[in-house]
C-alpha cells in the first residue's frame, strides 16, 4: 500500500515538473498543426523590400577609428521554386545605393526557404535558421543548427499589436532575439523584428571586442549596424 502510494506521488510530481518547465519555453523544432503563420515571413514573386541601413565601423588601426555610413539596400525576390516536399525557395537579389531612389548597384544573391516548420536563410553557403512556424511567445531554437557555427540561441521574446517602427505602425510583430552577449570586453547582440504581410522590418546587429577593461577610450574592433524597412512593395 505504501509503495503504491508512493508511486502514484511520483508520477504527479513528474507531471508537475515537466508542466512547469515546459509551460515557461517551448522548444518546438518538431512541427505543429497549429496555425503556421507563414505570413510573418511572406515569399511572393517580385516582392521587394527597401530598407536603410545605418552603419557604424570600429577600427582602432585607423583615423578617426570610428566611420559611420548611410545606404539603401534593395532586396527583390527573382526566382520562387517549389518542389515535391513542399519547400518553397526564394531567390533573392541584394543590391545597394547611395539613396532611396537608386540606382541600384547589385551585390550578391541569397535565398529564403520555408522548409516545413521554419524559415531558413541560405546566405554565402551558410544556412540559418531565422524564424519558426508558429510564432509562440519564449520558443527558442538553434539558429546555428544546419551549419558548422558555434550553436546560438534564437528566441521568440516578444510578440506584440500595434508597434510602430520608423513611424510606421504594424498590427502585428514578432522579435527574435538572436544574441545578447554583454560583456566589458565584448558585445555581440542581434535582434530582427517580423511583421505579418511585410516580412522583416527591422534588424539590429551588434559585434565588437576590446582588448583592454575599463578604458573608455578605447577604440573597439567591430559594427554596428541597423536595417530599417522604409517601403514593401508586392
Amino acid at each position: 500500500m505504501i509503495k503504491n502510494i508512493y508511486t502514484a506521488w511520483f508520477i504527479l510530481m513528474v507531471g508537475v515538473l515537466t508542466t512547469t518547465h515546459y509551460g515557461c519555453r517551448k522548444n518546438e523544432l518538431e512541427p505543429s498543426n497549429r496555425d503556421k503563420g507563414f505570413d510573418y515571413v511572406p515569399l511572393d514573386s517580385g516582392s521587394t523590400w527597401y530598407y536603410r541601413l545605418d552603419s557604424i565601423n570600429f577600427d582602432p588601426f585607423t583615423q578617426p577609428g570610428i566611420d559611420t555610413f548611410v545606404y539603401y539596400i534593395k532586396q527583390e525576390i527573382v526566382g520562387l521554386e517549389e518542389d515535391d516536399n513542399g519547400t518553397v525557395t526564394a531567390t533573392i537579389s541584394s543590391s545597394r545605393s547611395e539613396q532611396l531612389e537608386g540606382p541600384y548597384t547589385f551585390n550578391r544573391f541569397f535565398e529564403r526557404r520555408l522548409v516545413d516548420h521554419r524559415a531558413e536563410v541560405v546566405d554565402t553557403n551558410v544556412k540559418t535558421i531565422h524564424f519558426m512556424f508558429p510564432p509562440v511567445l519564449y520558443k527558442f531554437w538553434d539558429g546555428n543548427a544546419f551549419n558548422q557555427r558555434s550553436e546560438e540561441e534564437f528566441e521568440m521574446v516578444e510578440l506584440t499589436t500595434n508597434e510602430t517602427i520608423n513611424n510606421v505602425t504594424y498590427d502585428s510583430t514578432v522579435h527574435v532575439l538572436q544574441r545578447d552577449d554583454d560583456f566589458r570586453t565584448l558585445r555581440n547582440y542581434g535582434m530582427e523584428k517580423y511583421a505579418k504581410h511585410k516580412g522583416l522590418v527591422y534588424s539590429h546587429q551588434i559585434n565588437w571586442t576590446k582588448k583592454t577593461i575599463g578604458d573608455p577610450e578605447e577604440v573597439p574592433k567591430g559594427y554596428d549596424y541597423t536595417y530599417t524597412l522604409l517601403r514593401f512593395e508586392k
